[in-house]
């Protein structure tokens, strides 16, 4: 045998090999075939049952949750709904049927919060307290931030009496959501009464919750308890918008509490909240009206009053870039302070107050002046500076001069117009504003008091 001979034409080594590959590759291929037909077939009809079962359940009744519930047995909320029928409907209540709808979706998915939940109502309602309360904390667990839970443990802790319990529940509640803060509000007070303890175990580290106290603590009219938690608002490192603040300082000026008042402000002064500085100069903050007119607290503030308007002017100013127009419509015969300040002084020290004005066809014989006012002396009376009538082109100062009294701390600076007593007296024109001041006069004699 030539061991070295030449392969016959058109016959190549390793060919009968080749064939046997091709061939065990073609079965292989069939099997394979095979398997992922089998799969898909397997996998379509999973998803056919889920998918029908989930059909079915869109009407929820006791027949299609089961039917489903039959079809896609590991899907936990079929057994949900289910318990859920059955421990609230009319027709079908079936209290322990409940209970083991739910334990079987607590089993299917423990790591889902509902589910427990729903075990523990089933479970008080059936009498069974310390289980109920395991579930619950097991749905605190799991959803230990989620404000909807938290506030369904708070309840289940409040009605059976551990009052400390439901507090740290509620706390959470209050620290993620805006929607129950009224009804927290109003049960701690319930529950609890102690507006210390309230502001120390409830209310959070949370500007917005804290805003929200405290304006349910006026409405209740406990103003040391709002107090405090002003203190703890203004500690607070977490900023805000400084206009959250206008009701709480309005309010303590409404109600003759200016000093408090005067704090709040200061505080958000401190904090760099606003910007409405005063010097020893000038006591008037945003005095040439170049910064916001504010509408609350020591910044400028204004009334509406029907046929009078105002705003700033950028193209009549004496400094700055602005000035403060005041415009009457001539429709009636006004006693007007709408434009006004507060202003912090000390008693016995003579002040001067001084504005100055332009006008453009102001009528009758009473025009726009300055005037100081003593909102929290009662029966002081008013002063004012002289008046400007008619047109009158350049910018002209008005002044008055006084002398705060021994219990006078604060002072109200106003733009005024007082009634005329004339048969012509409804007042029209135009009047700007511009440089308002109010300054310790330098060398005058205590008790002094002039325009």
């Amino acid at each position: 045998m030539n061991l070295g001979a030449t392969p016959p034409a058109g016959h190549t080594r390793g060919a009968g090999f080749g064939m046997q590959l091709a061939l065990k590759s073609k079965g292989l291929r069939l099997v394979m075939v095979a398997a992922e037909a089998a799969i898909f077939l397997m996998l379509s009809l999973w998803i056919s049952r889920a998918y029908f079962a989930s059909v079915v359940s869109h009407k929820l009744s006791v027949e299609n949750l089961r039917l489903a519930a039959r079809l896609d047995p590991g899907d936990s909320d079929y057994h949900v709904q289910l318990g859920r029928i059955y421990q609230y409907s009319l027709t079908d209540i079936d209290p322990t049927r409940a209970t083991d709808e739910l334990s079987r979706a607590a089993q299917l998915d423990p790591m889902d919060a509902q589910p427990w939940l729903d075990l523990g109502a089933a479970e008080e309602v059936g009498g069974q307290i310390d289980q109920a309360a395991s579930c619950l904390r097991r749905a605190d667990y799991l959803a230990p931030h989620l404000p909807g839970f938290q506030w369904a443990i708070a309840n289940f802790f409040l009605l059976h009496g551990d009052v400390s319990e439901a507090v740290r529940h509620f706390k959470v509640v209050l620290d993620g959501s805006r929607n129950y803060d009224s009804m927290i509000f109003i049960t701690a007070w319930k529950a609890i009464g102690d507006g210390d303890k309230i502001l120390a175990t409830l209310i959070p580290d949370n500007v917005e919750t804290q805003f929200n106290y405290l304006y349910f603590l006026l409405g209740q009219k406990k103003f040391p308890e709002a107090q405090k938690l002003w203190t703890r608002i203004a500690a607070n490192h977490e900023s805000f918008d400084p206009s959250r603040a206008a009701g709480y300082i309005n309010f303590l000026l409404e109600t003759r509490q200016p000093d408090q008042a005067y704090q709040a402000w200061t505080d958000l002064e401190r904090r760099g909240l606003i910007s409405e500085s005063t010097t020893p100069d000038n006591l008037v903050s945003n005095g040439d009206f170049e910064g916001e007119m504010l509408n609350y607290g020591f910044g400028w503030r204004e009334s509406a009053v029907e046929g009078v308007y105002f705003g700033l002017d950028p193209t009549i100013f004496r400094s700055g870039g602005h000035s403060l127009l005041i415009t009457f419509g001539g429709n009636a015969n006004l006693f007007y302070e709408g434009v006004y300040h507060f202003v912090r002084v000390e008693p016995g020290v003579s002040y001067q107050a001084r504005v100055f004005m332009k006008t453009e066809n102001i009528t009758t014989d009473s025009g726009p002046r300055l005037e100081v006012q003593y909102p929290f002396n009662e029966g002081a009376r008013p002063e004012f500076s002289d008046q400007l009538t008619g047109s009158n082109a350049a910018w002209t100062p008005l002044t008055i001069r006084f002398t705060p009294k021994t219990d006078t701390h604060f002072v109200r600076l106003c733009i005024a117009r007082v009634p005329s007593a004339k048969l012509d007296n409804l007042i029209a024109g135009k009047v700007w504003v511009d440089d308002v001041s109010l300054a310790p006069v330098t060398g005058a004699p205590p008790g002094s008091a002039q325009r």
